[in-house]
């Protein structure tokens, strides 16, 4: 762990709390001499085996939860920590093998509490040291946003499965994720549910369709799945790009939903087919309600 200003304050601060440095040593379990090589910046770093003696010590403040993040409590770290010692890990870097990561410097923050979790990797971290998520000290809004599944290795690369949504509930599905609530969208059944393995560390809300239709090939065919990203914009949609375009319900256009090359031509915008009996639609901003970019195309052959 590395010492920054803000941690050394913080031990001088928990050495005047136990009457002295000694005494503070003492508790902690670690030699007196180290204590003050802390404290006088003659070293620069803390060792796993001192840091994690150390650490329950010290009053870290919890970072200040950002969207889409799990705060990284005290309780929380006490409850992998637990879980750590059942399974015989002491160490951040052995919790990192054991997970599958690949950094352990991150991991190595995470439980001293700099950072707060992604749920992806909160939730990697969980079914490593097979720890129940519903006995996670974390409040149910932070559950509702954890990975409900198990993750794999695909080829050697550590993947997480996303549900598959069938082209007749695309413009259900995508309904409920453009709404005000939207943690409907994130529970799914993974017994009964089709899924494709995306890599871990890409995008979160990345959605993945099962698409019904010819009109984009040969580039997608018909039972072809696709993973979309979302765009907030269509600034943010490069010409040229093949999309999948959710328009306003109630507008002027019978199929709700569509996979179309997106184009820019002039002061116009288009959405056309790969395949020349395909439709050509123009629109404007106002007829969409949602649009995204597909990514990537995988083939059941």
């Amino acid at each position: 762990m590395k010492i920054t200003d803000t941690l050394r304050e913080q031990i001088r601060r928990a050495a005047e709390r136990s009457g002295g440095a000694g005494e503070f040593a003492r508790r902690c379990g670690i030699d007196a001499a180290n204590i003050s090589r802390y404290l006088s910046g003659k070293v620069n770093s803390i060792g796993d085996a001192n840091w994690e003696k150390l650490a329950k010590h010290l009053e870290l403040q919890v970072p200040p939860r950002a969207p889409e993040t799990i705060r990284n409590t005290p309780e929380l770290r006490e409850f992998i920590k637990d879980g750590m010692m059942r399974r015989a890990i002491t160490t951040p870097a052995d919790l990192t093998r054991a997970a599958g990561y690949d950094s352990v410097h991150t991991v190595t923050r995470l439980l001293a509490g700099e950072l707060n979790w992604f749920p992806d990797l909160l939730s990697l971290i969980f079914s490593a040291l097979e720890l129940d998520p519903a006995a996670a000290p974390i409040s149910e809004a932070e559950r509702e946003i954890l990975m409900p599944f198990g993750f794999l290795r695909n080829g050697g690369q550590l993947v997480r499965p996303i549900p598959i949504v069938n082209w007749a509930n695309a413009a259900s599905s995508l309904a409920q994720l453009t709404a005000s609530d939207n943690t409907l969208v994130r529970k799914w059944d993974p017994e009964l549910t089709d899924t494709v393995p995306v890599p871990i560390g890409g995008r979160k809300d990345t959605l993945a369709f099962r698409v019904c239709g010819v009109s984009m090939e040969p580039k997608i065919f018909d039972d072809d799945i696709i993973l979309v990203e979302p765009v907030v914009s269509l600034d943010d949609v490069p010409n040229n790009k093949i999309v999948v375009a959710k328009f306003v319900d109630g507008g002027r256009f019978p199929e709700n939903v569509v996979c179309k090359r997106f184009h820019r031509e002039g002061g116009h915008l288009l959405l056309t087919s790969d395949n020349p009996e395909g439709q050509i639609i123009p629109f404007t901003p106002g007829d969409l309600a949602w649009i995204g970019i597909v990514v990537r195309r995988i083939s059941e052959l």
